[in-house]
C-alpha cells in the first residue's frame, strides 16, 4: 500500500546488483531481443535492438555497475525506459516485479562512488537486508553513444 513520501519502482537484478528503476521511466518488460553491435561503443552498450519498431541503444545493466564486457543474457529480460533522448533497451538477469519505498529510507551515494558511477546511480539503499542502487535513467547513454546512433553512417556529427 502507498505511503505518503513513497515511489512505487520496478525491482530487477543483474549480476550481484539488485536495482530500482523508477516505474515513470519503465515501458515495459519483454524477452531478450536481438542486437547488432555498434563500433566503438561502451563495454556496457551491447548495441541497438529495435524495440517497437525503434532502434534503442541495449545497455547490459551488470556490465555497467560491475564492469567487465557485456554477455548476451538468454534467460535475462529486455527492459524499456523511456528517456530525454529516445528509448533505451536496458538487459536484465531477473525481473522481479513492482515495490513502494519509502523515499526517506534512500541514502545518497557517496561522492566517491558517484564519480565512478558516472551518474547512474541516484540512491543506495537496503532491501530485504541486501544493497540495493535506485537508477538514473537518463544516465545510462553516454551523449555520444546516442550521436553515433542518430546519424545514419554511425558517425557522431560535431
Amino acid at each position: 500500500m502507498p505511503r505518503q513520501g513513497s515511489r512505487c519502482f520496478l525491482m530487477v537484478r543483474a549480476r550481484a546488483w539488485m536495482c530500482a528503476l523508477p516505474l515513470e521511466d519503465v515501458e515495459e518488460t519483454m524477452r531478450p531481443l536481438p542486437v547488432a553491435p555498434v563500433a566503438s561503443a561502451p563495454a556496457f552498450v551491447r548495441g541497438v535492438s529495435l524495440v517497437r519498431g525503434q532502434s534503442a541503444p541495449v545497455v547490459s545493466l551488470g556490465a555497467l555497475l560491475g564492469g567487465g564486457a557485456s554477455e548476451s543474457q538468454a534467460e535475462g529480460r529486455f527492459v524499456s525506459l523511456r528517456v530525454s533522448g529516445g528509448r533505451v533497451a536496458l538487459e536484465v538477469d531477473a525481473v522481479h516485479g513492482l515495490r513502494w519505498l519509502d523515499e526517506e529510507t534512500l541514502n545518497d551515494v557517496p561522492p566517491l562512488l558517484r564519480a565512478s558511477a558516472h551518474g547512474h546511480l541516484d540512491y543506495l539503499g537496503s532491501l530485504d537486508g541486501q544493497l540495493m542502487a535506485v537508477l538514473d535513467a537518463s544516465h545510462l547513454v553516454p551523449q555520444d553513444v546516442w550521436a553515433r546512433l542518430e546519424t545514419p553512417s554511425g558517425k557522431a556529427s560535431a
